[in-house]
């Protein structure tokens, strides 16, 4: 869950300048495993594609310069679930024709929407990436955090106090991507290697 929501932007991370923008629809899926009991009695209604659950979001870009911020808006299909995320680009080496890009990111979602339960994310990356024309190939390395909390349904009599249920995990994230840049869309690909292997794709607009 904690991969599916984490904010990123889909994208390589970069510092745009103050005219440039980025707008467009991504989607992260992540595998899960239907039949183990964690699923089955978590879940009312079985909203997975093949065994994978797809999480479509909005992402928008805006660049400030010396640094680009994101925000991007998702929602869970045939649920009330929400997640809201924003990251933030900063470049440590801007790069050039034969010079590539060193930008750290950071970012942060959390997940709405689900009485008596709570969830964030956050993580610090560092993305590697040159463009070839078009074709702009990149990679990173980083350690992500999640937050859960899920309290006791109040409704329900219990003989003692049940305290809340309090989970942190901490994962290293392993991306690789690629952006492909046509004369009015762009179309990314990206891979992410963390606790499970997560796939996710984005078409956006915009100006560098």
């Amino acid at each position: 869950m904690a991969q599916g929501i984490y904010a990123t932007p889909v994208e390589p991370a970069s510092a745009r300048g103050l005219l440039g923008f980025d707008v467009g629809v991504a989607v992260t899926a992540v595998p899960v495993d239907t039949g183990a009991d964690y699923w089955k009695n978590a879940v009312r209604d079985d909203f997975t594609v093949s065994n994978y659950v797809a999480v479509p979001k909005l992402v928008a870009s805006k660049g400030l310069s010396v640094a680009t911020v994101s925000a991007s808006y998702a929602r869970i299909q045939d649920s009330d679930v929400s997640i809201i995320g924003g990251a933030v680009d900063v470049p440590i080496i801007r790069g050039g024709v034969a010079v590539p890009s060193l930008t750290v990111r950071g970012a942060y979602s959390e997940l709405r929407g689900v009485d008596n339960f709570e969830a964030t994310t956050y993580g610090v990356e560092l993305f590697l990436s040159k463009g070839f024309g078009p074709i702009t190939p990149y990679g990173a390395i980083g350690r992500m955090r999640a937050e859960t909390t899920a309290q006791p349904f109040h409704n329900v009599p219990t003989a003692v106090a049940v305290p809340p249920l309090v989970h942190e995990s901490d994962f290293n994230r392993y991306t690789a991507g690629v952006r492909i840049s046509l004369m009015i869309p762009k179309i990314i690909v990206e891979v992410t290697q963390a606790e499970e292997r997560s796939y996710a794709a984005k078409i956006s607009f915009g100006l560098f």
